[in-house]
């Protein structure tokens, strides 16, 4: 069998959507619902023999008729109204303007919490006290740190006061005062 080209092999399955389409489509007309009744059509010989009793009498129609049918046309004119309403409204039309921007963040009555000086990173070590200045000794990974009052570890903290049970320092980038205690005297 010889290779199909690619224009015969698009017609091949354009013709096999289209058919799956009308079997698709035939299908669900069968599958309706079963509470509309279909009046068979009256066969054309006797509709073309038997003209309307307006043209038959060329009498106006009368009044009531008319006013019950233009009702009823009203009403379906009016719900057709309705429904194409409801459509433009829960749908997105093509050429309807679409804004890219994400939505504005909606506003919170709770202000945001205060930021808070996170704990002191270093171990206690030790201390030590020479001629009333007290020296005191941590420990973060391998490398150990002499402190006194008023030096600054790591231009993060500095040191405001020190005695033998806690020290008090702060947090420079907050502004905050921390109080650390140490584990034993020495």
């Amino acid at each position: 069998m010889a290779e199909l080209t690619p224009a015969r092999k698009r017609a091949a399955m354009l013709i096999v959507v289209v058919g799956s389409a009308l079997i698709g489509e035939r299908v669900v007309a069968l599958m309706g619902s079963d509470d509309q009744i279909v009046e068979p059509a009256a066969p054309s010989s006797s509709r073309l023999r038997t003209p309307p009793r307006s043209i038959a009498s060329n009498a106006a129609p009368d009044a009531s008729a008319v006013g019950v049918q233009l009702g009823r046309l009203d009403a379906r004119q009016r719900a057709l109204v309705d429904d194409a309403d409801a459509d433009r409204a829960s749908q997105n039309h093509l050429f309807d303007a679409v804004s890219w921007q994400p939505p504005a963040a909606k506003a919170d009555t709770a202000p945001p919490p205060k930021p808070v000086a996170p704990p002191f990173p270093y171990a206690y070590l030790g201390g030590l006290s020479e001629d009333g200045v007290r020296t005191t000794f941590f420990t973060q990974g391998d490398r150990v740190l002499p402190v006194k009052a008023g030096d600054t570890v790591d231009a993060v903290y500095r040191v405001e006061q020190m005695n033998e049970k806690h020290m008090t320092l702060t947090y420079l980038p907050l502004n905050q005062s921390l109080t650390v205690t140490f584990r034993s005297g020495g």
